[in-house]
């Protein structure tokens, strides 16, 4: 280590030097824009010889965090596409109300932060577990067994009949006002009798309820729906509740398995985890099964040959070029222009909470060439404008190094891996970097 000797003669030295010509650019422009190397852009065009395309809306979540939710619904729309067509052609601007599982999502979520509080009290470091769960009680993320319970529960609504309200396209707001309101009766909780506990929740849940509906709107229990092929044929079905119209799309939460790539020694593959304290609907945590990035390249390549899309988890943000949309190691040079000088590996990433699952979308289709998947094709909901009119390229090489997590049919499954599902997880606590939502 420098003593402080020697740390004033290298900053004499340093200081003395003029800026070198890149410096000075750095200091005038973003480093992704000079770092760019085109020719990763170039070699990966936006072809795919397999996709799932049938030409859906690119959905935009605007200023929240629902990308889970909107990776959710737009994995249900695409089999329900396929599975309505039979019957009522190639449906036009089919799209899933995200804001619907996201109010039931915002009132179940409060209603088990109640609950979890007052289980963390029963832990013998409560005031560590009590610190996670103050952090952002309230927040818009989420992970898949959270949107698969909703779904279960609350079934799902055409967006028509439960579009976007301000507080869902811009949740900031709406997310103070909620975690101020639970924060004051986390507080109620403390001096509240045990004899009378389920009652005083009762009436905290009611006000939550009537507070989302200004938010959010009054979730439909019944409507029409009306809609157009490409035909321009005209369909009106009547008397649909949410459940009727989710068995109609034919998608079952209960067939889709969520797997993770967590490299760490401390978490080996081949066994099923779940994270402490994060759920919504069910006092039973979220969890996985953790296998090898081999075998997440695999399975998401045989669920695109079935025609089913793939939720994934990833670190959106790491080595990508956003005007393109493109994501590859080393497409910035981050050497050469600022002098980033970096070791890290995937388990270190995580580790460190360098580089983290932060945000769901789909991937819809790959480039197969000599035997190997080259690039990624991935659905996005950042609307159009993001990327190549709405879609973002993983090459194969940023896939293994920044997806953690995908989503797929249990049937393209193992017999092991199946069972493993069966085993009594192994518990994560609730600030591991995994516990994280995307």
């Amino acid at each position: 280590m420098l003593n402080s000797f020697s740390i004033d003669i290298a900053k004499s030295t340093w200081i003395n030097k003029p800026p070198t010509t890149i410096q000075n650019a750095v200091s005038k422009n973003s480093v992704s824009s000079l770092g760019l190397n085109n020719s990763i852009v170039n070699d990966n065009p936006y072809i795919f010889n397999n996709e799932i395309d049938y030409g859906l809306p690119i959905t935009n979540q605007k200023s929240s965090g629902r990308c889970w939710l909107f990776a959710t619904c737009n994995l249900i729309r695409t089999i329900a596409y396929q599975n309505l067509e039979k019957e009522y052609g190639k449906i036009n601007d089919l799209e899933i109300s995200q804001s619907y599982l996201f109010f039931w999502d915002k009132f179940e979520r409060y209603h088990r932060n109640l609950v979890y509080y007052i289980d963390m009290k029963n832990e013998e470091n409560k005031d560590r577990y009590h610190y996670q769960l103050f952090q952002d009680p309230m927040g818009d993320g989420g992970q898949w067994d959270m949107a698969k319970e909703i779904v279960k529960k609350y079934g799902v609504v055409p967006k028509e009949v439960f579009p976007d309200s301000h507080h869902a396209k811009s949740s900031r707001e709406m997310n103070k006002i909620l975690t101020h309101q639970l924060k004051s009766d986390f507080k109620t909780l403390d001096t509240t009798e045990k004899e009378i506990l389920n009652a005083v929740i009762q009436i905290m849940m009611n006000r939550v309820f009537n507070m989302l509906v200004a938010f959010l709107g009054v979730p439909p229990r019944s409507f029409n729906w009306t809609f157009k092929n490409k035909d321009n044929k005209i369909f009106t079905i009547k008397d649909l509740d949410p459940n009727k119209f989710l068995t109609m799309t034919k998608f079952d939460p209960d067939d889709w398995v969520s797997i993770i790539n967590d490299p760490r020694k401390e978490n080996p593959y081949n066994n099923y985890y779940q994270v402490k304290y994060l759920g919504n609907v069910h006092n039973k945590h979220v969890g996985w099964l953790n296998l090898n990035m081999d075998r997440l390249n695999q399975l998401t390549k045989e669920s695109i040959d079935k025609k089913h899309p793939v939720w994934f988890g990833c670190d959106v943000g790491a080595e990508w070029d956003r005007s393109s949309g493109v994501e590859h190691p080393g497409i910035i040079d981050m050497k050469g222009v600022i002098g980033l000088e970096t070791n890290q590996d995937k388990e270190s990433r995580l580790s460190t909470f360098t580089s983290l699952p932060n945000h769901a979308m789909l991937i819809t289709g790959y480039h197969y060439d000599d035997d190997n998947v080259k690039r990624w094709k991935v659905e996005n909901s950042w609307g159009k404008d993001s990327g190549s009119n709405g879609f973002l390229l993983m090459t194969s090489e940023w896939m293994n190094q920044y997806v953690f997590q995908i989503l797929v049919n249990k049937e393209l499954l193992r017999k092991s891996e199946l069972d493993m599902l069966e085993m009594d997880p192994k518990v994560i606590e609730p600030w591991d970097p995994l516990g994280t939502l995307a």
